[in-house]
């Protein structure tokens, strides 16, 4: 038999176990019971394909491809694609994915103008323009995604990071912990991450990177239950959640591996840091001028804060200007070619919200607000 076919024939069976699993199989990645059937949904101990004990590869993001992606059926979300699929009575429906993705995303029609994505509105599967290259992927260039390369393509250095990764580079678990999920918004739609509460999407609460290791990097946002998915056999239904606002912690948790960039400083523009470089403050206070989109879906969103002072104190964060997997933005002009935080040059979308630096005008309105913030979480 073939190698190809054998692969075929091996994706084919583990998608069949993973479709059909128990009913434990809705809490693949956490709530496990003393006698849970999870671990195999993911592992074998004896005759494993990848890394980890995991039951296929050679890379993770293949593995994790199989549920979220490659046209999977045993998750909502499609990280591969970019949408995430529900059942809302006896249709099917899929939205967008907030955090975009690695190879395609479901974009939309803005019918309404409310800066959301409706149910009904024209949707559209878009080719990628820059991504968080995981293992797999070669790097992007010139306002295109980098292909997809296999198990020779790793990533170990970090855009404006002190520390680089080791063993297989940069993939999906330095980000995410499969084991630390489980858990489902409160009844206000919050989901806060703490030293005893997992984050939201399991993001990881400690980071490493090489020999760096962070913790206490806890996130909170709100999400809206859009309706609900169907596991296994006998089936079991499960909530299924969309991010809707960034509340706090984003800047901490991803200055983790971009620490350059984790310039909690009002003034941050106007000196320079330790390695001689201005860069934009973060965390600083700031409200959108009339006019400008602030959602999830469309323009720039705000960080809520709601923590502060028992109100809302919205600031900048790095989800306010970049997506977390990947964008469809594209830049041309002044735009494509921009000095890197190590030296030299790129030409890529850096992960941005909006075409161009869309996202530095949706703020300063041709530097009108061009002037310091104070720091909203010192």
């Amino acid at each position: 038999m073939c190698k190809a076919k054998a692969t075929l024939i091996l994706v084919a069976a583990l998608a069949c176990c993973l479709a059909f699993a128990a009913p434990a199989f809705a809490w693949t990645h956490g709530q496990f019971s003393a006698t849970t059937d999870a671990c195999a949904g993911c592992h074998v101990a004896h005759a494993a394909q990848a890394l980890n004990l995991l039951k296929a590869g050679p890379t993770q993001t293949e593995f994790c491809f199989l549920c979220h992606g490659d046209g999977g059926t045993s998750a909502p979300y499609d990280v591969k694609n970019g949408y995430t699929e529900v059942t809302v009575g006896t249709d099917t429906y899929q939205y967008p994915s907030t955090g975009g993705g690695f190879d395609y995303q479901l974009t939309f029609t803005d019918s309404n103008d409310n800066g959301l994505f409706d149910l009904g509105e024209p949707t559209a599967s878009a080719a990628i323009t820059s991504r968080h290259t995981v293992w797999g992927y070669n790097h992007d260039d010139k306002n295109t995604a980098g292909s997809w390369a296999g198990e020779s393509a790793k990533i170990f250095s970090v855009p404006g990071g002190t520390n680089t990764f080791t063993g297989s580079g940069f993939v999906c678990g330095s980000c995410h912990d499969p084991h630390d999920g489980g858990t489902t918004p409160d009844t206000n739609g919050y989901v806060k991450g703490s030293a005893t509460s997992p984050n939201p999407r399991l993001l990881r609460r400690t980071i490493t990177v090489g020999t760096a290791t962070y913790s206490g990097l806890y996130v909170e946002f709100k999400l809206d239950t859009v309706g609900k998915f169907t596991y296994g056999n006998p089936s079991v239904d499960s909530g299924v959640y969309r991010v809707s606002e960034y509340i706090d912690g984003s800047t901490g948790w991803c200055g983790a591996c971009h620490n350059k960039f984790n310039i909690v400083d009002a003034d941050a523009g106007s000196t320079k840091d330790a390695w001689g470089m201005y860069r934009h403050g973060m965390d600083l206070r700031a409200t959108l001028p009339s006019g400008s989109k602030g959602t999830i879906d469309v323009g720039t969103p705000l960080e809520k804060n709601y923590d502060y002072a028992g109100g809302s104190d919205p600031q900048v964060a790095c989800l306010t200007c970049h997506k977390a997997h990947s964008t469809t933005a594209t830049v041309a002009g002044w735009a494509l070619s921009w000095p890197r935080s190590e030296g030299g040059t790129s030409t890529t979308s850096a992960l941005l919200r909006m075409n161009n630096r869309g996202v530095c005008y949706n703020c300063h309105g041709a530097a009108q607000y061009n002037t310091n913030s104070t720091v909203a979480n010192p």
